[in-house]
């Protein structure tokens, strides 16, 4: 390893820290989007695929979702009565978009995940 690549691992080190501090952050203020900022981290600073990154998403936001999930649970911030009822289609849905993921392009990924990302924007600034 040269002294410029050992520079530039360290860099991205680096990089990975901010973005998964604010993942974090945003992750346990909003209840939701640390997953978008990790995904936009991994397809900027690596040369995974974009279904790998997806993945990595996830299992990085299930470590933030505990934490928090910690968190607002000794604040009894957490609603029991509609977690019965969503519990089980969200885990259903899950299995089901982890199959889907492997058998979808990446162009129709990215296609679905810019929608999304696209529609919840533009509903949030109508509410």
């Amino acid at each position: 390893m040269n002294l410029k690549e050992g520079k530039r691992k360290k860099l991205i080190l680096i990089l990975f820290c901010i973005f998964s501090f604010l993942a974090g952050a945003i992750n346990g203020f909003l209840g939701t989007g640390g997953g978008i900022i990790f995904i936009f981290m991994l397809s900027f600073l690596t040369k995974n695929r974009a279904k790998d990154n997806y993945a990595t998403s996830i299992c990085a936001v299930l470590f933030i979702s505990l934490i928090g999930l910690i968190s607002y649970f000794k604040n009894s911030n957490i609603d029991f009565n509609i977690i019965s009822e969503v519990g089980l289609p969200a885990v259903v849905g899950g299995v089901v978009g982890a199959l889907l993921v492997d058998k979808m392009q990446t162009k129709w990924l990215n296609i679905i995940f810019a929608g999304l990302i696209i529609y919840s924007g533009i509903s949030m600034l109508f509410k």
